[in-house]
Parts: C-alpha cells; structure tokens; sequence
C-alpha cells in the first residue's frame, strides 16, 4: 500500500500533455506578441544614439545658466564671438590655474554647452586642442544675451579655420601675460576675427584688431596671422584692400601687423607690401611668432628696412583712463565689451570707416 501511495504520488506531481502543449503555445504566443509590439513601437524601443533626457549632456543652457559662476557665463558670452578658446587662453580669461581652466572646461563639456576637440593642419600637424559652443547652446545663450533679439547687424561672416583661429588667440594670450597696468601699457580691448570681418562689411577680414595703450597713447594693429598658407599674390592683395579703405585720410596711421612662420616668409611679406598704392600712413611690419609671444610690447618687429617696437608706433588716439587687460579680466562682465565688436569705438579715428 505503501509503494502504490508513493507511485500514485509521483504521477500526481508529473504535468500532463495537455499542461506542457498550453504551456509551449503560451510561451510562443508571448514572443510572438512581443515581437510584434516591437515592430509597432519601433521608434521608441531602439535604442537613443543621443543622451538620456535626464543626463548632464541633455541640459540646455537656459536651465543651468544662473547655477554656473559668473566667471564662465562671461566666458560662455564671449565665445558667441570669439568661437574658440583653449584651455591656456581660458586660464588667463578667468581661471588664473591651468588645471582648474582644464576642470571646467570639461565640466563645460559635459553640461553639453562646449564640444572639444583636437584641429590640426600641414604646419600645425600635431594639432591643438579647443573648446567651442555646441550649436544648441550658442542658439540659447544668444536668446539669454538679447531677451528682444539679436540687433540688426551685419550677417555672419565664415570664420578661419580653428587651428588658425587659436594661433591667432595666442597673442591676445601673450598680452595679457605681459600687461603691465603700473606702467600704463598693454591691450586695452580685442576684436576678434569675425567680429572685425563685420565691422568692415567682409572687405576687410583682419585677424584680429589690437588696441594697444602705451601711457597715454592708443596704437591700433591689425593683426594678419600667417600660417604660410597662402600665395603671395593674396598677400599682396590684402595690403592692396587695406589701402583702399583708408586711402580717404592720408594723415591716419594705420599699422598691419604680419605675424609669421619664419623670417623667410616675413621679406615675402614685405616684397608684396611694396606694391604702389594711393597715399596712405599705412604701414606693414612683420614679426616671428615664436620671439613675438616672449615680448609682445617689447618685441622687435620689421618694416623691411629696420627693427621697432610697438612702442615705437604712431597713435591713432588718446585715452589714459583706459584700463588695460590683466589676467582674470574676464571675471568682470564689463570687460566684455573690450573682447567684443565694441572694442573698435574706443578709437573715434576709425569709427568712419566702420559698417556697423
């Protein structure tokens, strides 16, 4: 009885056919179903190539902007001109420390507000790293900036390409390494390229335009930064535009500063220069980057026949209670206005010529 109870009971604990056939077609089903629900709802069962909505990169500029110091939303601000730092400039502007410039800057990155990224090019082959506005906060810090919209000006200009854009950035980094408000000399506003390219209505594209105070004096140099790029004849030509436009006032001076690879390509540079032109006070200096950078104001720079300092240059206006730019300047929003289009109006001489 004993061994009949515990056979029966076996038997008992053993699924039936019917029990395994139901339990098959049910699990068949369910695949099925769930490939089908799938197939419905495709777009939102893949898998999202950007961010989780709820990630650091997803945040927009407008819902984080009163949450970052005030330091980079200025930074941030001048970038809508500006286009490129890196992280060198970045630590002069308003980190002072090198690391805490690289911290932030990847913090910056990660809060989906800057893309870095390496550029490189034939004369720059080991590449430099910058930072950029992602597209998505350049469009909200823009609405932020000019609640009203953007004023009327001039359209956007094409700008250099990034390695040429830092190279030139690395002398407005060499000036606020050198400034010296004591002695009352040093840069006292910027224009960056794109900026300038506007003012002059995209005839002009200088590369950059430096207002230099020397005590009480005010030097403007336009600045042509040259990688070796380009031909001579394209040298030639832009001395050739900026004649044009200054040609209405003999008496104004006017100074282009060619900084260069070499002292090779500085006389190709000044063998252009010579091509005649309409009266002008213009003139054409060049310098090598690599001596410039150590002595920005100190440093010589050549006019094809001798050696001058910026010292040495004729003023284009007069202003001794400029300030002059230190390091962390931009630290205060009202230097802003320095590193800007509206670097330009601290010199009346040339607020004639501008298209703005």
């Amino acid at each position: 009885m004993l061994e009949t109870g515990s056979r029966g009971s076996d038997e008992g604990c053993r699924p039936s056919v019917a029990i395994d056939t139901a339990v098959t077609t049910a699990t068949e089903t369910a695949i099925h179903d769930s490939w089908a629900a799938m197939k419905g709802t495709r777009f939102r069962a893949q898998r999202r190539a950007g961010p989780n909505s709820d990630s650091l990169r997803s945040t927009r500029a407008g819902a984080i902007w009163t949450g970052l110091p005030l330091r980079e939303r200025h930074l941030l601000q001048w970038l809508l001109v500006a286009d490129i730092v890196s992280a060198e400039l970045a630590s002069l502007l308003v980190y002072q420390q090198l690391r805490t410039a690289q911290r932030r800057l990847r913090r910056l990155e990660a809060l989906g507000l800057l893309h870095g990224f390496w550029s490189a090019g034939a004369h720059r082959p080991r590449g430099r790293y910058g930072y950029v506005l992602t597209r998505a906060a350049r469009a909200d810090i823009e609405r932020l900036q000019w609640p009203e919209g953007r004023p009327d000006r001039p359209p956007d200009l094409p700008a250099s390409a990034p390695i040429h854009q830092l190279a030139t950035l690395d002398l407005l980094a060499a000036f606020l390494r050198h400034a010296d408000p004591l002695l009352h000399e040093g840069l006292v506003a910027w224009v960056p390229e794109r900026a300038c390219g506007q003012l002059f209505g995209g005839f002009l594209r200088p590369d950059a335009l430096a207002v230099i105070r020397v005590r009480d004096r005010a030097i403007a140099l336009f600045i042509e930064r040259d990688l070796g790029t380009e031909r001579g004849d394209q040298l030639g030509e832009k001395v050739r535009r900026y004649r044009s436009v200054f040609a209405g006032d003999p008496t104004l001076p006017v100074t282009i500063g060619f900084v260069v690879e070499s002292d090779r390509r500085a006389r190709t540079v000044h063998a252009q220069a010579e091509i005649p032109g309409r009266a002008t006070q213009l003139t054409v200096l060049t310098a090598v980057d690599e001596r410039l950078r150590r002595d920005p104001l100190g440093g010589t720079w050549s006019d094809g026949a001798g050696m001058r300092s910026i010292r040495d240059l004729a003023a284009t206006g007069v202003g001794p209670s400029w300030p002059i730019l230190t390091p962390g300047c931009l630290s205060d929003g009202e230097a802003l206005a320095a590193l800007d289009d509206r670097g330009a109006a601290v010199l009346p001489a040339l607020r004639p010529y501008l298209r703005t």
